[in-house]
């Protein structure tokens, strides 16, 4: 059961990026039908992670309480009925609220997803059991890519909007069926179950918060969702004006290099899995792992500046991806085991909070780009910002992420006492 969990929540991730990145698919078309600019596609952009992180929060918190299974579905079917909703928008002020409202949904996403797998999986296989997660973000994406262009093409961007709402409601159909909030033990626990342990006061809470190590992880993450959502909302356009693609080129392209980059999220995290298991610390894995991967993706980010040639910028951003973003699992398997009894808080507030990323960087890129001038020259200075966050913020997280190492966690015995 544990693998068809896996599975489901690999599809959902699918389903919850390609909802994320069809606004990007279909930026063109959809500027040309409002007439907007570039600082008001930036707007658009910026809008779904408004009240992203509240949510985040909010629902992460709620799933602790409700169980992430239900927390899950709800999840899955606001966003059939925000999807759907496309044939209503007929507005820029129409547009950015179906943004925000998709935003809303999918704010507790991966909190709730992180808290779902540690009932299901040991501490030791975690980065690998996220990172294939993740991976689903990648294929949702990037695979898509070509379907979903070619659906805005042929039947404009809110027939694609509504099949997207249709994936959702399939999906909360089979989880309703087949869905399980925990596995049933096979043997007899020595220790009491985690919802038996005592609860953590706030002021224990607050002190992991303010922890070096969370504050780390929380830049490292922000530094991931700043360059994911130039990904999301940016790249196509940036592929097209930029570097002048076809739609379909640019559609093929994503999907190309955004699958490469996601088979390397999984290997990176595999890497931090063996090195924990060598060495039992997470400095020596983890953020090891985390801190290299983010400042090589600042790198190769930063090498499309000098270097204009097509095959050389979609290798680039597929090498830049690949690094960069991989450093969310790093943060999440670090911050999940910082206090167990409240997973769910813990990375909620985390993965909510650095969505601030998702708000600021499309209107940053934006206004970088339009006064530019020039799109080339404005995409290449918003490449510069990118990568000197990614270097910045990889330094910051090698040098201050020093998580108590001593620490045994009875979740960890646990899990390997329930792991089927």
């Amino acid at each position: 059961m544990a693998r068809v969990t896996l599975v489901l929540l690999f599809v959902l991730y699918m389903i919850n990026y390609a909802d994320k990145t069809i606004a990007g698919y279909s930026a063109v078309p959809i500027m040309e039908e409002f007439g907007l600019s570039q600082k008001e596609w930036g707007l658009v952009g910026s809008s779904f992670f408004w009240f992203f992180s509240i949510a985040g929060i909010l629902g992460a918190a709620l799933s602790d309480r409700i169980g992430t299974k239900k927390m899950l579905a709800i999840m899955a079917i606001s966003w059939t009925v925000v999807q759907f909703g496309a044939y209503a928008i007929a507005s820029l002020p129409m547009l950015v609220l179906a943004r925000v409202l998709l935003g809303i949904g999918e704010g507790p996403f991966w909190a709730t997803v992180v808290s779902h797998l540690n009932k299901w999986y040991p501490e030791e296989k975690r980065g690998l059991v996220y990172s294939t997660v993740n991976f689903g973000a990648f294929v949702g994406a990037v695979a898509s890519a070509p379907l979903l262009v070619s659906m805005i093409d042929q039947n404009g961007w809110r027939f694609a909007w509504a099949f997207m709402g249709a994936l959702s409601l399939i999906w909360f159909l089979v989880w309703i069926w087949i869905g399980k909030e925990k596995p049933k033990l096979n043997v007899t626990p020595i220790l009491p179950a985690v919802s038996e342990a005592p609860k953590a006061k706030w002021s224990e809470i607050s002190g992991v918060m303010l922890s070096s190590t969370y504050i780390f992880c929380f830049l490292i993450y922000f530094g991931q969702i700043w360059g994911t959502t130039f990904a999301a909302v940016w790249e196509p356009v940036y592929l097209v004006k930029a570097i002048h693609l076809t739609n379909q080129q640019m559609a093929y392209s994503i999907a190309g290099t955004g699958l490469v980059a996601g088979l390397m999220t999984i290997l990176i995290s595999s890497m931090g899995d063996r090195l924990y298991k060598k060495h039992r610390s997470y400095r020596k894995s983890y953020v090891l792992i985390g801190g290299v991967s983010i400042i090589l993706g600042g790198l190769f980010f930063y090498s499309v500046t000098w270097v204009q040639s097509t095959a050389w910028v979609l290798i680039a951003l597929c090498l830049g991806k690949g690094f960069a973003f991989s450093v969310g699992t790093a943060a999440s398997v670090i911050v999940s085991s910082l206090m167990p009894t409240r997973t769910g808080l813990l990375v909620g507030v985390m993965s909510s909070l650095v969505t601030l990323a998702g708000i600021i960087s499309p209107l940053v890129t934006g206004s970088i780009v339009e006064a530019a001038g020039d799109i080339s020259t404005g995409f290449s200075h918003a490449m510069t910002v990118n990568a000197l966050i990614y270097l910045v913020f990889g330094v910051l997280f090698l040098i201050f992420a020093k998580r108590n190492e001593g620490k045994t966690e009875i979740s960890t015995q646990i899990s390997h006492i329930t792991e089927k």
